[in-house]
């Protein structure tokens, strides 16, 4: 047919610049869909498919019209409603079509053929279709060749379309100049496909309309402009409705990351399980724990690589673990077990907690098992309990206080020191426990913690809650928080004050032990001079016996000296180093006979009263010493009651342990003691004055009634005895005095320490010769005297001033039959040494010792034992030749 039979039509190019546009803003919705569909699962990605199908199919379908109508024909064009439908399903069918394929995991090539062939075939069916829908006074005759050409741009438009689409899906972005020129390259390409379908097509006149025109329409430009309009509403409202939901999913991706990131960091092991025990999701935590694989495994093979066991080590099956359990609707809360790895066997104790989480359907409720590693937890706690109790049980107080001195935690230890309870004293101030004269140091002690100082082993005082005074030891040690900031403190109160007592007993006792070791040795010279006094009077006697005047100044020199003597042997009683007699002594004999004599002595104004044990085993003492001792005591108790009261004796077996002060301080040992006490109510003492009451010469009363030397004596003997003696006294409240004297013991004393010392055993010389006496002295002037007397007594006298020169006398003078020798002596060689000496060479010579101590004491001070007769210093000229005579006769003496 030639072409002057065919219609001639012609294009309105701002129609076919809004089909484009058209066709752009459809690329760019279906461009945009793809991501949503990719983001979107189930319910919500069928969602976005019908959304994504619809818009595109729609602007598809509306590029197509218009662009239809750009086209002019000199005749008047209706269309066929449901045609039009249809051609609009087979555009949203292709765009379905092309969506779906986009949506799926991978897209290659050949996925990308079959998708293009069933898009390009639906936009190529949509063309057509539409073009059967007119109904014109023509007939359509189409080029085969422009057709095929149309169904092959349309399926190449197609392909490249998709490929677009899935390469753009990943891309979450609302806006990009990359998803903006995709979306005009698919826009141009549609309409290309769209154009070339109308090329493909001729219009040939005829005189009637093909078609039925029932259905028929014409479409206006109010039409037109409703479909166009229409189609941005649907595209604009699809695109928009995708900005909202992807911004909302970003904020869900954005959430859901932080719960992503929120369950991977927890401690916690977290697992999800199914109802049919199949790990649904595990965080980091719980994927070590448990060795739980990457890939889906049941927790009952999990649990198969752990065994578990309770904190009392008892196995618990498999079938008992809280997995299986909360699988059987058998929740656990918080429960602690143990795990073993039966790989790697590591042990930990896990606390474990198992839950419901419902769904709306019962098949779709998971178990969510929670696990906590409690191992660390469980051994700080145990070291804490261990700690806590360790401070609960010292016996020192432990208390913690803030900064300003409020107690913040106490411990029995301090409730026992100092009496008050921890309701008594935590939340209030530790002010509570100073005596007035310390309440500044406290603020002092805080001002150091406060500047993170520490204080250690502060010696102070403290009140109890009954109101004594108590001396401790204070170590205070700051408290800080986390920061390093100080926040409070803790204290140790250590009661110091039974050791200050020893320690006090124990420099007392050393101090009267230093002070009885000077009177010792005062009283040793003393009675050098008081042998010389007393030997010069002797002699001075005989070179006047008719001047009777001179003989009054003798006597009265010599009564003076006598008792300078006594008071020369109370000096060495004190110094323990007089001579004792002990023996196994009856206390409550002695003791009522010290009563009968005391009843007496202290008046009608002292009541005395007594309370003995009759089973009292004896004691070892010397009993003339106990009674003067208990004599002395008792005088005291009466000057202490000048208007008169009470003396109570008491005796009774005691039992001393190590934790008694007289063993702590080393006075006595462990074992058992008789302790006598007297007990009087007079004004007592203070502590100033029990410091000093054994000294010799140290006395409260005016200087005409007292020598200060009667307790000095009390000390002096019952230390002697090998017991001690304990004063408690305040003023005020009387006075008592404790005795404790060892018990007497027949295995150990069957001989008494000062038991008469064997002679020589050497038979006196006889015949008409007069005797040789050798006089060894150091001291000149006692040795003068002891000359004389040996000269008084018709012998032949020898003198030398230490061993040496004894030695060299007795090698002059064989006929030598009798030694007078000093025993503590200068030179090197004492006088016990020299006997020694002399004795093994001439056995037959005699010898006699001169001292101030008696035996134990020469004993004590390392001498060799004196083997012969003893002349005590300062004797007398009676008593050295009777000594001599008894000596010489034949017989042993000692004194």
């Amino acid at each position: 047919m030639p072409a002057s039979a065919f219609f001639t039509g012609s294009y309105d190019y701002r129609l076919v610049a809004l089909s484009v546009v058209i066709s752009v803003i459809a690329a760019y919705v279906a461009l945009d869909i793809a991501g949503r569909l990719t983001t979107a699962r189930g319910k919500p990605q069928l969602m976005w498919l019908s959304f994504g199908a619809i818009a595109m199919g729609t602007g598809i379908w509306a590029m197509h019209y218009v662009g239809m109508e750009a086209f002019h024909l000199p005749v008047l064009v209706l269309y066929d409603w449901p045609t039009i439908v249809v051609s609009l399903l087979a555009a949203i069918f292709a765009s379905a079509v092309a969506l779906l394929f986009v949506s799926r995991p991978t897209m290659g090539s050949s996925r990308t053929i079959v998708g293009s062939l069933f898009m390009g075939g639906g936009i190529a069916a949509m063309h057509y279709i539409g073009m059967k829908a007119m109904r014109l006074p023509a007939m359509c005759i189409y080029s085969p060749g422009l057709v095929a050409l149309s169904v092959l741009l349309a399926i190449g438009t197609s392909f490249v379309a998709l490929r677009l689409i899935f390469s753009f899906r990943e891309n979450s972005a609302a806006w990009g100049w990359r998803k903006f020129g995709a979306s005009i390259v698919m826009g141009l390409a549609i309409p290309i496909v769209h154009y070339v379908g109308m090329a493909a097509v001729s219009f040939a006149p005829t005189s009637f309309i093909h078609g039925s025109l029932s259905h028929a329409v014409s479409v206006s430009s109010l039409g037109l402009a409703c479909i166009m309009v229409a189609t941005l509403v649907i595209l604009g409202l699809v695109l928009l409705t995708s900005v909202i939901d992807r911004r909302f999913s970003q904020q869900r991706a954005e959430s859901q990351l932080q719960l992503q990131t929120i369950f991977d960091k927890m401690t916690e092991g977290i697992i999800i399980m199914g109802r049919d025990g199949r790990i649904i999701a595990s965080n980091k935590i719980a994927s070590q724990i448990f060795s739980i694989p990457d890939k889906a495994t049941f927790f009952k093979s999990v649990a198969n690589q752990h065994e578990a066991f309770t904190l009392e080590g008892v196995p618990v099956p498999p079938d008992q673990g809280p997995a299986a359990r909360a699988l059987c609707g058998d929740f656990v809360l918080s429960h602690e077990f143990v795990f073993r790895n039966k790989a790697t066997g590591r042990v930990d104790i896990r606390e474990i907690t198992t839950a419901l989480i419902g769904g709306k359907r019962r098949e779709l409720d998971k178990i969510i098992l929670t696990s906590r590693d409690t191992t660390e937890r469980r051994r700080v706690d145990e070291a804490r309990i261990r700690l806590a109790a360790i401070v609960e049980s010292s016996d020192d107080a432990i208390i913690g206080k803030d900064t300003q001195g409020i107690v913040t935690s106490w411990n029995r230890g301090a409730e026992k020191i100092f009496g008050y309870s921890a309701e008594e004293m935590v939340g209030l101030s530790i002010t509570r426990l100073l005596p007035p004269d310390r309440e500044r140091e406290e603020d002092e002690i805080l001002s150091r913690i406060r500047r993170d100082e520490s204080v250690d082993h502060f010696g102070t005082t403290r009140k109890t809650k009954d109101g004594r005074i108590i001396h401790v030891s204070l170590t205070i040690s700051p408290i800080k928080d986390a920061s390093g900031k100080v926040v409070g403190a803790s204290k140790i109160a250590r009661d110091v004050t039974e050791t200050r007592n020893l320690e006090r007993q124990l420099h007392q006792s050393q101090k009267m032990e230093a002070i009885g070791q000077l009177t010792g040795g005062i009283a040793h010279d003393f009675n050098n001079l008081l042998g010389v006094i007393l030997g010069n009077l002797d002699l001075l006697e005989l070179l006047v016996p008719d001047n009777e005047v001179a003989l009054r100044r003798v006597h009265a020199a010599q009564k003076a000296s006598m008792r300078s003597a006594d008071l020369t042997r109370r000096l060495l009683a004190f110094s323990r180093k007089d001579t004792l007699r002990p023996t196994s002594t009856l206390l409550g004999d002695a003791i009522q006979n010290v009563i009968e004599f005391a009843a007496r002595a202290l008046g009608p104004n002292i009541k005395i009263t007594s309370d003995l044990d009759p089973l009292l085993p004896p004691v070892f003492v010397d009993v003339a010493g106990l009674e003067s001792a208990l004599l002395n005591l008792a005088v005291n108790a009466r000057d202490a009651m000048p208007k008169g009261g009470s003396l109570s004796i008491n005796a009774q077996l005691t039992k001393l342990e190590a934790a008694d002060p007289p063993v702590q301080a080393g006075e006595l040992k462990q074992g058992s003691y008789a302790r006598v006490s007297l007990s009087d109510t007079g004004h007592g003492m203070s502590r100033e004055v029990l410091e000093h009451v054994f000294e010799p010469f140290f006395t409260t009363k005016p200087a005409d009634q007292g020598t200060g030397l009667g307790l000095a004596m009390v000390y002096g003997f019952v230390k002697q005895s090998g017991g001690t003696v304990r004063i408690d006294s305040e003023l005020g409240s009387g006075t008592t005095v404790s005795l404790y004297l060892p018990l007497a013991d027949p295995e150990s004393h069957a001989q008494s320490a000062t038991s008469p010392v064997a002679g020589s055993g050497l038979s006196a010389k006889r015949g008409g010769s007069v005797l040789s006496v050798l006089v060894v002295d150091d001291d000149e002037l006692l040795r003068e005297i002891a000359v004389a007397y040996v000269t008084l007594m018709g012998y032949t006298p020898f003198e030398a001033k230490d061993g040496a020169s004894a030695l060299e006398v007795l090698a002059r003078h064989a006929e030598i039959d009798l030694i007078v020798t000093d025993i503590l002596m200068p030179g090197g060689m004492n006088g016990a040494e020299l006997a020694q000496r002399v004795l093994k060479s001439n056995p037959a010579i005699k010898v006699i010792y001169c001292s101030g101590f008696h035996p134990g004491a020469l004993e004590r001070r390392s001498m060799p034992l004196v083997d012969g007769p003893l002349l005590r210093k300062p004797y007398q000229r009676a008593e050295f030749s009777a000594m001599i005579c008894q000596v010489m006769g034949g017989e042993s003496t000692n004194s």
